[in-house]
C-alpha cells in the first residue's frame, strides 16, 4: 500500500514536468538584468544524497537563466516599492520644493537698440555760394544760391563772399599784393557806402571849440574852461557818422538840418533857448566819407550865471521824399552837452551856529 502511494506521487510529478516543459515556448529568452547569486540560497538548492539514492524516476527542470534573481532576492524585492523611472527621488523633491535662501540672479536680457543717422540738413544758402565762389563756379550756380533774398542782401553777400573766397584763394592778407589789397578794400567801402543810408545816424563828437576851420580840423577848448561870458560866441563841433549822399548829376549832394535848445538846470523839459537852422546842402564831386557841422551860437546878454545843458539835434533829408514833414526816427541823431555862463557857480552855504553856554 505503501509503496502504491509513493508510485502515484511519482507519476504526478512526471506529469507535472512535462507540463512545465511544455508551456515555456521555445526559442531565446529575454535577458534579465544580472543579479549576483545568494549563497544561502544556492546552499539549500543543493542535491542531498538522498535525492541521488531515490529510487524513483527524477525529470530535471529545464536550466533557469543565469541572470535571473534567486527566490530570496526576489522575495525580497517584492516587498519594496518599485520605483518608477521617471520619478524623482525624494530628496531631490524636497530640494526643489524648498524656497531657494539665495535670490537667483536675474538672466541678462540682450536689448537691440537701433541707432539712427540723424538728417543731414542741407547747407545754408550762404554756405553754397561761398562753395561755388571758391570752386570757381559758374555766375548763375552762384546767383541761384541766393535767389531767396532781396536785391540789397544779394549785393551785400555777394561782397562780403567775394571777399572771404579772395582771402581764401591768396592765402592771407599777408600773401596778398598791395594791388589786390586795394581791390579788396575797394569793396568793402562800396558796400559800407551804400548801406549807411539805412544806418542808425551818430553825432560821433561833439565839443565846444576855440576854432573850427575843416573836418578834424578843430580846437577843442581846455577842461578848465568850462563857462562862458554873456555875449560870447561858443563854437560847437559837431562830427556826423552815417549821414547819406545822393548823385545829382556830376555831383553828390547830402541834406541835413540842425537844431540847438538851452535848457536851464532847473528846467529840463522847456528849452530857455530854442534855435533851428534852415536846410543846409553839401555838395561835393565825389561821395563824402566825412562829415561834420559848425554850430555858432552868442550866449544871451541877458542870461542869468548858472549851469545850462545844450542839446543839438541832426536830421538827415538827403534820401526824403519830396514834400515830406519829417523823417523817419533813424534819421534823427541827438546828444548834449553841459556849460556854465558867468563864471562858476558858487552856492551859499547853509551854516547853523549853536550858542554854547557855560555851567556855573
Amino acid at each position: 500500500m505503501r509503496r502504491c502511494r509513493w508510485l502515484a506521487i511519482g507519476l504526478n510529478v512526471c506529469l507535472l514536468a512535462g507540463c512545465t516543459s511544455v508551456a515555456v515556448p521555445p526559442g531565446p529568452r529575454a535577458r534579465l538584468p544580472q543579479v549576483p547569486p545568494d549563497p544561502v540560497a544556492s546552499a539549500s538548492t543543493k542535491p542531498t544524497n538522498d535525492a541521488a539514492s531515490s529510487d524513483y524516476l527524477m525529470v530535471s527542470l529545464p536550466p533557469k537563466p543565469p541572470d535571473a534573481p534567486s527566490p530570496t532576492v526576489a522575495a525580497e524585492k517584492s516587498n519594496e516599492r518599485p520605483t518608477e523611472p521617471d520619478e524623482e527621488p525624494a530628496e531631490a523633491r524636497a530640494s526643489a520644493d524648498e524656497p531657494s535662501s539665495s535670490p537667483r540672479p536675474a538672466e541678462p536680457q540682450t536689448r537691440m537698440e537701433i541707432q539712427t543717422a540723424p538728417p543731414t540738413r542741407p547747407d545754408a544758402p550762404s554756405v553754397q555760394a561761398l562753395r561755388a565762389l571758391v570752386e570757381r563756379l559758374p555766375d548763375e550756380e552762384i546767383h541761384e544760391s541766393l535767389k531767396s533774398y532781396d536785391p540789397t542782401t544779394r549785393e551785400a553777400m555777394l561782397c562780403l563772399l567775394n571777399g572771404v573766397a579772395q582771402l581764401q584763394q591768396s592765402g592771407g592778407i599777408e600773401r596778398m599784393t598791395p594791388r589786390d589789397l586795394a581791390v579788396w578794400t575797394e569793396g568793402l567801402q562800396t558796400m559800407t557806402a551804400s548801406l549807411r543810408r539805412r544806418s542808425q545816424l551818430i553825432l560821433e563828437r561833439m565839443c565846444f571849440c576855440a576854432y573850427i576851420k575843416n573836418y578834424g580840423d578843430f580846437a577843442p577848448l581846455p577842461p578848465e574852461h568850462a563857462f562862458f561870458q554873456p555875449g560870447e560866441v561858443a563854437h560847437i563841433y559837431v562830427q556826423v557818422r552815417n549821414f547819406s549822399s545822393r548823385r545829382e548829376r556830376d555831383r553828390h549832394v547830402t541834406l541835413v538840418k540842425g537844431r540847438l535848445q538851452i535848457f536851464d538846470e532847473n528846467n529840463r523839459e522847456r528849452p530857455l533857448i530854442n534855435w533851428s537852422s534852415q536846410l543846409r546842402r553839401d555838395v561835393s564831386a565825389v561821395p563824402r566819407q566825412d562829415f561834420y557841422i559848425n554850430f555858432r551860437f552868442p550866449v544871451p546878454v541877458h542870461c542869468p550865471s548858472g549851469l545850462y545843458t545844450m542839446r543839438i539835434t541832426v536830421e538827415d533829408w538827403t534820401d526824403a521824399p519830396p514834400g515830406a514833414k519829417e523823417v523817419p526816427e533813424a534819421r534823427i541823431a541827438r546828444r548834449t552837452i553841459d556849460f556854465r555862463v558867468g563864471g562858476p557857480v558858487v552856492r551859499p552855504t547853509r551854516v547853523q551856529t549853536i550858542e554854547a553856554t557855560t555851567s556855573p
